[in-house]
């Protein structure tokens, strides 16, 4: 990358990743939300932003096996 963006974004959008990686779910898929209550508790752009998070989890995973000859 031209940039780094680890000093390119800004603070914030680093501490919500940092939330969006405590609160995933583990092995066992449960999930330790931000807010009290359910997902349906949840604050609508903060569950978007956790899938949009998950999704590039995913895809970087599948390039690592990928780039791994795993498939």
């Amino acid at each position: 990358m031209a940039e780094n963006p680890r000093f390119t974004i800004a603070e914030p959008w680093h501490a919500f990743v940092r939330l969006w990686a405590a609160c995933r779910g583990g092995m066992g898929g449960i999930a330790h939300w931000p807010d009290p209550g359910g997902v349906g508790d949840q604050a609508a752009w903060v569950m978007d932003a956790f899938a949009a998070l998950g999704g590039i989890d995913a895809a970087l995973d599948e390039e690592r096996r990928r780039l791994a000859g795993g498939g």
